[in-house]
């Protein structure tokens, strides 16, 4: 009987041991990441809903942030031209450089990382400074090697390009390393070999002068398949020559696209962002333009499967604005043009908080898991 009994408290102490409540010191949700003035990285844990740590960073205020291949490091640009290397795992700046040399000023129009993370591949301009006037050149397409942190390589853009393709393009090198697709109006596919367009795959452009474009994006998702985009987009109705948006998902290794279309145009929606079973998606969609009194900012929801659009509620926002969705998809964000993120319940649409900063962001929001 003692031994029996002995054995019985061993096994319940075993099945308390395994059954005991994650603390709060155990990591159950995500990590956000975001630029802020002066010259930070704020890191915002998504549990708390609170900046736990601040990553100040070398050359300057953070202009963009990019998730490097293997998503343990975070590619900083900054509006000093420089380029910083941040290390997730310590939360540290582990390399950084600038891009200017003496009376040449480097500016960096956007980038991607290869899949080695050793190189980016950047569009940039160069202002030269004279004794009277600067001398612009015309923009280049740039290879950017971390290690010797310096431009390596430089080819001249197609000449159907006399501008580089600026902040509102896309980039992402395909899994194999040797495509880079830049998503615009139409999404071009260059080799990056010799830096050659290979291939195009044409979209509409927006519905009318000024409105803002909706494209194919090519941002970080952090429940996106490997060498998959899915987004939403604007195309053409072959029959009635319309304006209409759908979801596209463009596989960067085979460049084959499969879209889907679902309804008219808007004036512009935010990317897609899924949740991790990739079953649905979100967006922000608005009508009307700027500031105008008629208006109307919405949360769409989307069953992705059936490329449907299943959801829709009214939201009062700002007049510019960024939109993420949380790591476990149960939270909508919306930040940017100022020092706050609002935070919606994905299920009611209801405003939970709002984090404040001590300074504008600068940069958007990367959600990790």
């Amino acid at each position: 009987m003692k031994i029996q009994t002995r054995r019985s408290i061993l096994f319940i102490a075993l099945l308390l041991l395994f059954a005991v409540p994650a603390t709060p010191a155990q990591k159950t949700g995500g990590m956000l990441y975001i630029g802020a003035w002066p010259r930070d990285v704020l890191v915002i844990d998504e549990t708390q809903g609170k900046v736990v740590d601040r990553i100040q960073l070398q050359t300057g205020t953070a202009q963009g942030l990019t998730l490097s291949y293997d998503k343990k490091k975070i590619y900083a640009s900054t509006w000093t031209n420089g380029i910083e290397v941040i290390d997730l795992a310590t939360r540290k700046v582990i390399n950084h450089f600038t891009l200017n040399e003496g009376e040449r000023t480097v500016r960096v129009r956007g980038f991607a990382p290869d899949p080695t993370d050793q190189l980016l591949y950047a569009t940039i301009n160069v202002a030269v400074k004279k004794i009277d006037r600067f001398e612009i050149e015309k923009p280049k397409f740039a290879i950017i090697d971390l290690t010797q942190k310096k431009i390596t390589k430089t080819f001249d853009f197609p000449k159907e390009h006399d501008t580089p393709f600026g902040f509102m393009a896309g980039y992402r090198v395909s899994p194999d390393g040797k495509l880079l697709y830049v998503f615009k109006e139409d999404v071009l596919i260059f080799d990056l070999k010799e830096f050659k367009q290979v291939d195009k795959i044409e979209l509409s452009k927006p519905p009318h002068p000024g409105a803002f474009p909706v494209r194919i994006g090519g941002g970080d998702d952090p429940n996106e398949e490997p060498g998959i985009v899915t987004s939403v987009f604007n195309a053409t109705d072959q029959v009635v020559r319309r304006p209409i948006f759908g979801i596209a998902r463009l596989d960067l290794t085979t460049r084959n696209l499969d879209f889907t279309p679902i309804g008219p145009a808007v004036t512009g929606m935010t990317g897609l962002r899924l949740t991790p079973d990739r079953k649905t998606g979100y967006t922000v969609a608005f009508l009307g333009r700027g500031n105008e009194p008629t208006r109307r900012t919405e949360f769409w929801v989307f069953d992705v499967p059936a490329r449907k659009l299943i959801r829709k509620h009214e939201i009062e926002t700002r007049s510019r604005f960024n939109f993420a969705l949380s790591s476990d998809g149960k939270q909508l964000y919306i930040y940017g043009a100022g020092p706050t993120v609002d935070i919606y319940d994905a299920a009611t649409f209801k405003l939970q908080r709002v984090i404040t900063f001590d300074g504008d962001t600068t940069t958007q929001l990367l959600v990790l898991r």
